[in-house]
């Protein structure tokens, strides 16, 4: 164990003094004052996963002062930092350097004091709970005036421990992350409960890295909300499909006006491979990873595409076919935020068009957070021609049945929403008009960053048209040829085996003419596609995509060519 505080070294000076001033009443004056010895902070704990993380390399950084350690067999640890002062912040790197946790202790303190501070991947949530941020981050950023307040903590904790209860791991032999007894490998108390979240991880297909990212997401949501998200993630998983998860997927039907099979749930057991629509059991018969035929006796099959995050889309064969979201009780001021809107209906609506951008308020109005009706415009002539929409809109409220009513002024519900929050914290609402047969899909404006060059995405995909309806699925791929990360443009090449070899180029997060953000949305140009060889390319048509999570929306922005495409990322 090595400190920041250097020691002095103490030099004893002997002085002979004359026998007779001793004898004229020199008394003790001659006596060396008492040492004061210097204060030091005393840093303990267990650095573990279940297992003990033996030999780990320990760091503590703390308001005053720093200091190393090495854990021992059983994860255990300690240091002294003469001159040490809370809080602080602690790093734990496994032997062979593959695995990073973190820690802190919260409060302040002056003069000699003990403080115990484990390194889990509870603690390790528990920054990302606190702090909002990715906890490496937090960390490195850690200085000698940020505050860690203990009752902030004690706060922290509690939300937490709570959240991941409700997604199903009993925290209750944990309580106390920080500080509570660990006897590292014995699967009991704190220990135990480290081995069920590392299952249950397991079991999902899911990573600490993926956990962590979906409480700093939810760190400021209601606490339904952040338990709907995690419990989601933290669903059982198919073993060669980590987005095909044990729970209810609620499906929207992208072409029927048909009320019964417009909307509806599936029940899916991801270990045994079924999928139940009310009385009706399918087994999944797996295609490839990730793509599945769902067959019952005297029922049409069904093709299931599943994407990374959970989201699916169900076709058949001139049956119902429509994209599948998990199926999430979120609060109404969860959806609060502006959105990309994407509109699908066989007949085409002049005032509202087949894309825009919306808002939503906390209260679930349809609008912007000043109480105005501006902020929302509608794209009927088309990309760079938007207008402002600034109506009076609906109220996003809670049905019993799940999901949203879109309720207009009037009071008539005119759209059944359903919500979905990934695990990265974007938002994708997904509704279906019951007069119309409308389809609205919603994604947030949350700003997407480049590819690197070389990218590769390999895809299904499959196209709907008001005149011929839904067309057959698809395969893909493209590779990022080139990026503009000042423009914010990315080039793509198409594979010239499952297409013909064009590019096309595509604006992330564009902002049109008229200075409107489709900021989590991109823009494509026909006019900047190209074949093979370079020349100009006829076949690329003018879109606007919303891309989430492994599935992406395209719209055509050109009303004489209307068309709404879906793409599923293979794995």
């Amino acid at each position: 164990m090595t400190t920041s505080a250097t020691g002095l070294a103490r030099h004893l000076v002997v002085i002979a003094i004359p026998a007779t001033l001793v004898a004229c009443g020199g008394g003790s004056g001659g006596e060396a004052p008492p040492q004061t010895p210097t204060a030091a902070l005393a840093v303990s704990g267990t650095a573990a996963t279940g297992a003990a993380m033996a030999n780990a390399a320990i760091t503590i950084s703390c308001a005053a002062g720093t200091a190393t350690a090495t854990a021992g067999t059983d994860g255990k640890f300690s240091a002294s930092i003469t001159g040490g002062a809370l809080p602080c912040v602690l790093t734990a790197t496994s032997s062979d350097k593959s695995l990073e946790l973190h820690s802190l202790i919260p409060g302040t303190s002056t003069g000699s004091a003990s403080a115990t501070a484990n390194i889990t991947p509870l603690s390790e949530l528990l920054i990302a709970k606190y702090a909002g941020t990715d906890p490496k981050a937090f960390v490195t950023g850690f200085s000698a005036v940020t505050a860690i307040k203990a009752s902030d903590i004690t706060t922290a904790q509690t939300a937490l421990l709570g959240t991941l209860k409700t997604a199903g791991v009993d925290t209750t032999k944990a309580a106390d992350i920080l500080a509570g007894a660990i006897v590292a490998g014995s699967k009991t108390d704190y220990d135990g409960v480290l081995e069920q979240l590392k299952a249950t991880l397991a079991s999902a297909g899911a990573s600490l890295t993926d956990l962590s990212t979906a409480v700093q997401s939810a760190s400021k949501s209601s606490d339904t909300t952040a338990g709907a998200t995690l419990t989601t993630l933290l669903a059982p998983a198919a073993s060669d499909c980590p987005g095909l998860k044990t729970g209810t997927l609620r499906v929207v039907n992208f072409d029927t006006t048909d009320p019964a099979q417009a909307s509806y749930r599936v029940s899916v057991d991801a270990a045994g491979l079924t999928a139940t629509v009310g009385s009706t059991k399918f087994t999944l018969t797996k295609n490839a990873a990730c793509d599945y035929t769902a067959s019952a006796a005297g029922a049409t099959a069904t093709r299931v595409l599943v994407a990374r995050s959970g989201m699916a889309v169900l076709l058949q064969s001139g049956g119902v076919s429509g994209v599948a979201i998990p199926e999430q009780r979120l609060d109404v001021a969860a959806l609060a935020g502006s959105y990309n809107r994407v509109t699908y209906a066989k007949g085409f609506d002049s005032f509202i068009g087949d894309f825009g951008v919306t808002k939503f308020r906390a209260d679930g109005y349809n609008g912007p957070a000043d109480g105005s009706d501006s902020g929302i415009f509608n794209c009927p002539a088309g990309y760079g021609a938007c207008t402002a929409d600034t109506q009076k809109k609906g109220t996003l409220k809670p049905n019993s049945a799940g999901g949203f009513d879109y309720v207009e002024p009037t009071g008539t519900v005119s759209t059944r929403g359903f919500a979905f929050r990934s695990a990265s914290g974007r938002t994708f609402i997904l509704g279906w008009d019951p007069v119309s047969g409308a389809v609205n899909v919603l994604t947030s404006q949350d700003k997407l960053t480049l590819p690197t060059a070389g990218k590769v995405s390999n895809f299904w995909q499959f196209t709907v048209r008001p005149a011929t309806g839904i067309g057959a699925v698809t395969e893909d791929s493209n590779t990022v040829a080139k990026v503009d990360a000042t423009a914010g443009t990315v080039t793509r090449q198409y594979s010239a085996t499952t297409n013909d070899g064009h590019f096309d180029t595509l604006a992330f997060n564009p902002v049109d003419a008229t200075q409107l953000s489709f900021a989590g949305a991109r823009y494509r140009d026909p006019k900047l596609c190209t074949d093979a060889q370079g020349a100009a390319y006829a076949k690329c048509s003018s879109v606007i995509q919303l891309p989430f999570e492994g599935i992406v929306v395209t719209v055509s922005t050109v009303n004489a060519n209307r068309f709404v495409a879906v793409s599923i990322d293979k794995p």
